[in-house]
């Protein structure tokens, strides 16, 4: 990341912590900026967990273009997968727990693209039974939310320290919005007892790495097509 970039990242979350929202909207839409002209750069960077907080946080303002909100959940998506890689267990389960938030909290920014990378793009749209051909697999649930529930589950399973990783959340807030994400996860997954936990968080895991897969090759066909 240059200085600039650094710069923005770092006095953003700083201004989220001191409550400057102004502060944060500023250096916040500077990044937006940044990437929507350097759109690979998402693809190599080397502090995921911080670029996708600001844009994480940055989903709380009263944004009327919801383009710009789905963009900003789907960089804080492909930013916390990246931070999923981190040797460091604070750093990947601050990003497993940030996108738990992300898939259920935020949901309603992420559906549409979770809806679109489970699809199968070989399929006819013309042919009827070409409609039901996703190529998942016969167990996964027909409803994105529900694909969204159990991709959550399989990030919380794979959370190395369950018992401190809230302590990760400087922000109450933040705090309190994931221990009930957390809940959520857990109580929805239980009542949904047609399904073993293990195959709800294989399934997860599916439609896990198809999100990434497509938002990887979102941001590849954009940078292209610059």
């Amino acid at each position: 990341m240059n200085d600039l970039l650094t710069f923005n990242a770092v006095s953003a979350w700083t201004a989220f912590g001191a409550q400057d929202y102004s502060g944060l909207e500023r250096h916040g839409n500077q990044i937006y900026n940044y990437f929507v002209h350097n759109p690979g750069e998402l693809l190599k960077l080397d502090k995921p967990l911080l670029i996708g907080k600001v844009f994480q946080v940055c989903l709380g303002f009263q944004e009327p273009d919801e383009d710009i909100q789905e963009v900003r959940a789907e960089n804080a998506f492909l930013c916390f997968s990246q931070a999923l890689e981190s040797n460091k267990t604070n750093v990947h389960d601050e990003a497993s727990a940030r996108l738990m938030m992300l898939l259920i909290r935020d949901q309603k920014h992420l559906i549409s693209k979770v809806g679109q990378a489970c699809r199968n793009e070989h399929a006819n749209p013309y042919g009827f039974l070409d409609m039901f051909d996703d190529g998942l697999p016969m167990d996964m649930p027909m409803a994105t939310n529900t694909k969204m529930l159990f991709t959550a589950y399989y990030i919380y399973d794979g959370i190395l320290d369950k018992t401190n990783v809230s302590g990760e959340f400087v922000n109450v807030g933040e705090r309190s919005a994931y221990e009930n994400v957390k809940r959520h996860i857990i109580d929805n997954c239980d009542q949904l007892s047609s399904t073993a936990s293990e195959r709800k968080i294989e399934l997860g895991g599916i439609v896990f790495n198809k999100i990434c897969d497509r938002l990887r090759k979102d941001i590849s066909l954009y940078s292209d097509s610059m």
